[in-house]
Parts: C-alpha cells; sequence; structure tokens
C-alpha cells in the first residue's frame, strides 16, 4: 500500500471486496455527530493540485494519478482518478485525517456523490476510524456501470460500529480507465434508501476480460468454499485434443484470479454433479473427436475416409476442492459423451444417454444403451448386471429431475434430437424412471404415441433448451424454456416456456408459460419463428438468492445471431400470471458452450460462448470467448441493510428445526443448492423452501423437510430475506 500525504489535507479512498485495508492518520476528535459534514464537497478549493481536505490513496498493483479537473458535475472542478495499468487493488479520492466525518455509532448514514467513469469497475466505498485511530475498510456497495455523462453514486451504510469515531467515503476505481467525481454528501438515513438509475429495476452488469489467461469454459460449477469449477478439456479443440491439452481452473470472484488444476483426461462434454461431501462427480468426457480422416493417394491425390463420429470415455473422476485435484474412480461401462447426471436421495448418481465408446458399424456416433449408476456407499460404479436398462435411447443430455416420489421425471428438454423408443423409434413424452427398475412411464397414456406429449408444446424444438424445478422444490413444478429443433435449418430459437405440476400426479399436464420478452428482434433470411417470434437456443437458467430465476444469453441460431437481452421470473406466481421482466443484457454475447451461476453474494457469473465465427489456422481452432460477465441483480439495491445470519448450526438432518439469529429481521429463508452446468443443463438445481417462525429479538426457529427427494444430500447456500425483498450473503450449510 501507497499512502501520499497531501499539502494541506486530504486523502484518497478504496475499496477491496473481502479485504481489509488500513489507514494512517490522525485521530478527530469527538465520536458523537449529531450533524455530519462533508468540507469541501464540492472541490472547488485546491492546494498542493488536489482539492483541499482531500487526498490520494493507492492500494494494490496499478499505476495512475489522481489530480483535479476543469468540468465538474454543475461546477468548475472535480476530481479524476486515471489508472493505465492493472494488476489489482484501487485508486480513489478520499476525505483526508483531519477532514474526515463524524459520526454517531448505532446511527446510518446516507452518502452520495456524482461520477462518470470510462469503467465499469467503480465502487462506493467507506472507512470508518476505530477507537485506537487505526482507519479500515468498512462497507462497499456493488460496482456500478460506466457512464459518460455523471451520474449519482448512493449508498445507505450499515449502523456504525460502536467505537467508530469518524467515517471517510469515496469512489474507488478497480480497473483501467479514468474515473472523476464531484458534489459529496452525507446526512443520516431517514426513510426509503436510494438508489439511482437503472440498476434500482435492471441491475448491472461488469465484465473482466483476461486475454489469454482465461478458460474455455465448458462445465461451470459453484464449489463450497465459495470458488467456481471451470472445466475446458480440449475446450471443442481438436488440435488440442491431438497434442493432449486439457484445462482446468478454479475461478474465484472475490481476487478475480484463476488456479490450474491438473486434468487426467479430455472431460470437454462430460457430466458432472456435486457428491453429497461438496466433491464433484466428472461422468465421462472425449475420447475420440468427430471427423473425415483423410490422406494422400500414391499419384499425390488427397482423399478422405467416411465420415467417423464422436466417441464417449469410460473415464469417470472426482475433483476434490479441498486439494485441487482429481482422483480416479473405476470405469464406467461404457463411453457417455454428453450424459446426464442426477443426484438420488441417497446419495448416488444414476446417469444416462450420451455418445458410446465403440461407435457404429458405419463410423456414426451412436448412444449408449447402458444405464450408469455411481454407488455413494462404495464410491464406485455399479456393473451392468447391477443397473436395469430402460429400452430407451436417450439421445445426449436428457434433463432428468429428480422428484419428490424419488424417481427421475423427464422433462423434454435434451440437447442435440432427443430421446426415441428402441423398439419403434417414436420421440419419449415426459413421464417417470424408475432408476431402481429402469421402468419408464409417460404422463398422458399411452406410451409410444408421439402424439402424446402431456401438453409440453413444440416437443420436436426442445434441443438445448433449460430446464428446471421452480422455486420452492416442494411445489414441484417444472419450466422448460426456449430450445430449438436442430433438424430445421430454417427454424429459430423458442420465445415458449411451458409448466408442468408434478403434483398432480397421473393427471400432470405442462401449461402454457410466459414467453420470453423478445418477439421485436429481427430476424433474416428466411428463418421462420417458432413459439411466438425471435426467442433463444442454448439459454442460461438460473434460479436467484431472492427465489426468482434469472435467464440470460443464448443466440437465435445454431451459434449465431446472439441474444443479450435477460429477464426475471417471479415464479409464486400462477402460471397463467407469471411474466418475464426484462433487466441489463450482458454485454458479451453468450451461445453455445455458455453457462450462468449464482454466487453466494447474490450475484450471477456468466462465462463462456463458443460462437460459429472463423478464425485463422493458427492451431486455435474454433473461436471461444473466454470473458466472465458478473450480474448484480436489482435486489442488492433494495432498501434496508442486507441481513446476515449471525449464529447457526451449520450441519442439519433431514425434519431437523435448526435456530438462526440474524442482524435483522427476516420473513423468509430458503436452501439454493450450488449449480454444476453445462450445455444448459443442471437438473440438480433447486431451492428448497424453509418455513420460518420468529422467536423474538432476531431468532428464528427454520424447518428442514424430511424428503431426501426435495433436498438431496450435500452443500446448500442458506439466504434469507427482508420483507423488502433483499436477501443475506449465503451461509453455507450441510444437509444429510
Amino acid at each position: 500500500m501507497r499512502y501520499e500525504r497531501p499539502r494541506a489535507s486530504a486523502v484518497l479512498f478504496a475499496s477491496v471486496v473481502g479485504a481489509t485495508t488500513v489507514l494512517a492518520g490522525a485521530v478527530p476528535a469527538a465520536s458523537a455527530a449529531p450533524s455530519p459534514k462533508v468540507q469541501n464537497p464540492g472541490l472547488e478549493k485546491v492546494g498542493g493540485g488536489l482539492p483541499s481536505c482531500w487526498a490520494r490513496y493507492t492500494t494494490g498493483n496499478n499505476t495512475g494519478t489522481i489530480g483535479t479537473v476543469k468540468g465538474g458535475q454543475k461546477s468548475a472542478r472535480g476530481a479524476t482518478v486515471n489508472i493505465t495499468r492493472y494488476r489489482g487493488g484501487f485508486k480513489a479520492l478520499l476525505q483526508s485525517t483531519n477532514c474526515a466525518v463524524k459520526v454517531t455509532p448505532g446511527k446510518r448514514y446516507d452518502l452520495q456523490l456524482a461520477y462518470r467513469s470510462t469503467s465499469g469497475k467503480t465502487a462506493l466505498t467507506v472507512f470508518r476510524q476505530k477507537k485506537n485511530g487505526k482507519w479500515v475498510k468498512w462497507h462497499t456497495f456493488p460496482y456500478l456501470p460506466a457512464a459518460k455523462g455523471f451520474r449519482l453514486s448512493v449508498g445507505r451504510t450499515p449502523p456504525v460500529p460502536a467505537g467508530t469515531r469518524a467515517v471517510r467515503f469515496g469512489q474507488a476505481l478497480h480497473d483501467t480507465g479514468t474515473l472523476t467525481t464531484d458534489n459529496y454528501k452525507i446526512a443520516p438515513a431517514k426513510g426509503t434508501a436510494k438508489c439511482v438509475g437503472s440498476e434500482c429495476t435492471k441491475g448491472h452488469w461488469t465484465v473482466e476480460d483476461f486475454g489469454d489467461g482465461g478458460v474455455r469454459a465448458i462445465h461451470s460449477v459453484l464449489l463450497h468454499n465459495g470458488k467456481v469449477l471451470l472445466i475446458a478439456g480440449s475446450g471443442n479443440g481438436e488440435a488440442r485434443f491431438r497434442r493432449g491439452e486439457f484445462v482446468t481452473k478454479v475461478y474465484d470472484p472475490k481476487t478475480n484470479k484463476f488456479t490450474n488444476v491438473p486434468t487426467p483426461y479430455d472431460m470437454f462434454c462430460a457430466g458432472h454433479v456435486q457428491l453429497p461431501d461438496g466433491r464433484v462427480l466428472v461422468v465421462s468426457g472425449t475420447a475420440e473427436y468427430a471427423g473425415y480422416a483423410g490422406g494422400v493417394t500414391e499419384d499425390g491425390i488427397p482423399y478422405t475416409y467416411e465420415y467417423q463420429g464422436w466417441r464417449g470415455s469410460r473415464n469417470s473422476y472426482i475433483f476434490d476442492p479441498k486439494t485441487n485435484r482429481y482422483t480416479k474412480v473405476n470405469d464406467l461401462v461404457d463411453g457417455h459423451w454428453y450424459p446426464s447426471a442426477t443426484l438420488l436421495g441417497n446419495g448416488d448418481v444414476y446417469s444416462v444417454g450420451g455418445y458410446n465408446y465403440a461407435r457404429g458399424g458405419d463410423e456414426e456416433s451412436v448412444v449408449s444403451p447402458y444405464s450408469e449408476r455411481f454407488s455413494w456407499k462404495t464410491r464406485r460404479w455399479l456393473g451392468d448386471a447391477a443397473v436395469p436398462e430402460t429400452g430407451i435411447n436417450w439421445a445426449t443430455y436428457p434433463s432428468l429431475v429428480l422428484a419428490a416420489n424419488g424417481k427421475l421425471f423427464y422433462n423434454g428438454s435434451s440437447v442435440f434430437s432427443y430421446p426415441r423408443y428402441y423398439g419403434n423409434g417414436n420421440i419419449v413424452g415426459p413421464g417417470y424412471l424408475d432408476p431402481n427398475t429402469g421402468a419408464y412411464a409417460e404422463l398422458g397414456g399411452t406410451p409410444d404415441n408421439p402424439n402424446d406429449n402431456a401438453g409440453l408444446r413444440y416437443p420436436y424444438a426442445r434441443d438445448q433448451s433449460a430446464a428446471l424445478l421452480l422455486p420452492p422444490a416442494q411445489d414441484q413444478r417444472v419450466m422448460v424454456i426456449g430450445g430449438k429443433n436442430f433438424a430445421d435449418p430454417n427454424g429459430t430459437g423458442l420465445r415458449a416456456t411451458d409448466v408442468i405440476d408434478l403434483r398432480k400426479g397421473a393427471a400432470a399436464r405442462y401449461a402454457k408459460g410466459p414467453n420470453l420478452p423478445y418477439g421485436t428482434v429481427e430476424i433474416g433470411g428466411n428463418y421462420t419463428p417458432q413459439g411466438g417470434g425471435a426467442g433463444k437456443v442454448y439459454v442460461s437458467a438460473v434460479i436467484l438468492a431472492d427465489g426468482t430465476v434469472f435467464e440470460t444469453g443464448g443466440s437465435q441460431q445454431n451459434r449465431a445471431e446472439h441474444v443479450h437481452e435477460a429477464s426475471i421470473l417471479d415464479p409464486s406466481k400462477a402460471t397463467a400470471a407469471m411474466k418475464w421482466k426484462p433487466v441489463a443484457s450482458d454485454p458479451v454475447s453468450r451461445t453455445y458452450h455458455s453457462s450462468a451461476v449464482l454466487l453466494p453474494d447474490g450475484r450471477v457469473l456468466a462465462v463462456g460462448s463458443n460462437p460459429d465465427i472463423p478464425v485463422p489456422e493458427d492451431g486455435n481452432d474454433s473461436y471461444f470467448d473466454t470473458r466472465i460477465s458478473i450480474y448484480h441483480p436489482p435486489y442488492l439495491y433494495k432498501k434496508g441493510e442486507a441481513p446476515k445470519v449471525t449464529k447457526v448450526v451449520k450441519g442439519w438432518k433431514y425434519g431437523a428445526k435448526p435456530v438462526i439469529t440474524t442482524s435483522a429481521a427476516i420473513t423468509s429463508a430458503s436452501l439454493v443448492r450450488p449449480i454444476a452446468v453445462t450445455h444448459s443443463s443442471d437438473p440438480n438445481q433447486r431451492s428448497v423452501r424453509l418455513p420460518v417462525k420468529a422467536l423474538g429479538k432476531n431468532r428464528y426457529r427454520l424447518t428442514l423437510t424430511g424428503n431426501r427427494n426435495i433436498a438431496p444430500p450435500g452443500w446448500y447456500m442458506l439466504f434469507v430475506k427482508t420483507k423488502s425483498g433483499k436477501p443475506s450473503q449465503a451461509t453455507w450449510i450441510h444437509i444429510g
């Protein structure tokens, strides 16, 4: 850390999320302050190259300048922070120590300033002075978007901790770019906390660009340490496959850094699921790329062999977040390229589908006929004789959701084609698979009837759709979102969504859900809109911390005609009353091989994109976008301070009634299973409602379901929510 003392008085401010920064300075007088005031708030008085009562502050590894600039918000001067080289930390302008703002412990304060910035990584940050005179970072608000013209940055502080003597605040810059600020204000909190601009209702995005240091993230898994496992394998690059260049990285959203993980084989297009102990089971992957083998005759004439399809690997490994290492488990019965992977209520993992190891007699890709089951008790895959077969060609990544009855509900969503019966080739309609017997029962009456799909619209156009169990899991409503018929060259992505209530048993049928709100997008060529206008394929769907559902990314065509728009759905309403609310759009195009993950702090990470873009013949194979986007949902800006769980037992048994203590009054609580997603598919994603009973003094008794099929064993994120709808950051809880 570098600190520059100004001539007259000054200090610049900074903010590093998740870290504590200590500032040296004089001790201001008095801890009680009925009328807090920012001195020289408009930055008009200048001394020593800086506004009087202000100072430069820098921490971390970055290069740049801080000084005055002509043309403030509504005045002659403002202050500018400029970073030309960035490796970490921040720069900021902050009140100097002898001009710090006196505050009263226990009170909350509303802060405000005007800013404009070329960077979307700038945040209002507050420091406080402890009783011993030392300064520490106290609170950082979410990043704000870039702004060409001046806009406000506002925030309401938490209650001032006991022993605090004064505070300093300002806007910190955490990236290369230029930030200009002006007109600082502070006042005791009254009424409703303010937010400013579109983030109040739509949230906003920031983007991290890693250049060549990024990762081709095909698979994304939130680990119970808050980091994200990103698996590329060969990353859809045949040259990488031939070189044995297989990649896994662990990304830390707090530090914005990667850790490289040795990857033992090509996990590209594998399946994966989180085991009850929080480790990640990886299922199959790539044994051979598809393509045409070729050569040259003795006469120098080039030729090609027949087409050879993809081959799935028999390998399976477990990733341990404690060591960042893979360990091998026994091989699968067959290869499964694009397999399902669903956790059962007893901790076992069930998997079907995906291309086999041997290929077919004509060398085309062939879906494996084998069902696979990983035993949690023995930590091994069971043999062929121990797992009953289904008699179904399950295609690739069939979406099988564990239902409350312990069976797997196939909801009609898959990737590239759809399941068919081996006997007659008819499409498999939505229904229940019994993992213990292999029996499959379609909803809607007659099995093997291609015209009866339990009310699911466009059953042949649900390739690469998203499907999830809507919150709360107890309501047993499954939604299918978007998709496309890849057999139709003129078809485009669906706007359609459909919802089924599994509590209705054998009588359950899909009902029309709300269309995605993107019908006005122009479509070129001869594309035929399906489902009421231009929609999405390769869409990502994420359960948020407040129990709503967020959809983002996707494209109208196969890896082309991207749809940046995103929206949020409130699933607490009846199906007919549900509606998608448009929110801020990801600046990065997200299509094939993209995914989105809810982080423990309530933000959403979006990663990956493998559009059909020609690239130079430089050995990089297909184009891949390695930038990471972070979405800040609007609930981060709701009034009041986010509640915190201050006391809780972190190991829960089924049917338990744990008592928690919170920092503020709450109205609801839920457990969200950390996401493990690839190709728009995570059948294990769910949010479990926890009934809340108030015990007084911010103590609450929660009730966990006794049904292991509602909440399969493992690690979950506990979120609590205030009356205003503002959720806490997650507390990790182990179930089972």
